[in-house]
């Protein structure tokens, strides 16, 4: 199997944001008719906030379908720095906000014990996603799959784990991410990225022994890949 990841560029962020919500929501809509149910993990950050707002607003079976975030930083929903509180200006302000939504962050104390009960969450969703978002960061990283974080040499190895937590040196938080491999159980998996500086580093994760995080999804051979970029 080639699942050698597809390039689609558009000429600015308006028609990205655009062609990518209608995208996810024709993926989403395949497997609302499949199997009268579907997935969709997102990322946060400003990157996808215009794209998920339009998403939000596309007329699909939205109480069908399990909403959830790729990774979060360990701090309060209502914080400034929360995906989920990104989640709630964007993508839930539509019609979205019917969807089934599972937080990553909980109510432990800390992310190393939130990890247990996100874990126990996570294992109870129904496999694989229908669709994963991903973003891409100037440094390579997806997800909250740092270089500089003690979890990353074994990011590939949690075969049995969903979730993990995440100490990164050089960014702020403490995350709580999906694993590869929950990101790798999907049935399609999209990446946004604006500019010509993460177009650069994405030409270079792309290369054979290239070993940024991003590659990890771009090397892989088990789901088709879409990129999506605008200047």
């Amino acid at each position: 199997m080639n699942n050698k990841p597809t390039l689609i560029l558009l000429p600015n962020r308006d028609e990205l944001n655009a062609v990518l919500s209608e995208d996810i929501a024709k993926y989403l809509n395949t497997a609302l008719n499949k199997y009268r149910a579907a997935s969709l993990a997102v990322s946060g950050g400003a990157t996808p906030a215009d794209m998920l707002t339009l998403l939000g607003k596309k007329k699909l079976d939205w109480p069908s379908i399990q909403t959830l975030l790729v990774d979060d930083r360990w701090v309060a929903a209502d914080h400034q720095d929360s995906n989920q509180a990104m989640l709630n200006k964007t993508l839930f302000s539509g019609l979205a906000a019917n969807s089934r939504y599972l937080p990553l962050k909980n109510d432990a104390s800390n992310v190393n014990d939130g990890q247990h009960a996100c874990e126990e969450q996570l294992a109870e969703l129904t496999w694989p996603l229908s669709v994963v978002h991903l973003g891409m960061g100037n440094d390579g990283h997806t997800a909250s799959w740092f270089h500089d974080a003690p979890e990353y040499p074994m990011l590939m190895a949690a075969h049995e784990q969903h979730c993990t937590a995440v100490h990164p040196s050089a960014a702020p938080y403490s995350r709580i991410s999906l694993t590869p491999t929950a990101v790798l159980n999907s049935e399609r998996i999209v990446i946004q990225v604006f500019g010509k500086a993460k177009r650069d580093v994405l030409e270079r994760a792309l290369a054979k022994d290239a070993d940024y995080p991003i590659s990890l999804v771009l090397h892989q051979q088990r789901v088709a890949v879409d990129i999506y970029w605008a200047p």
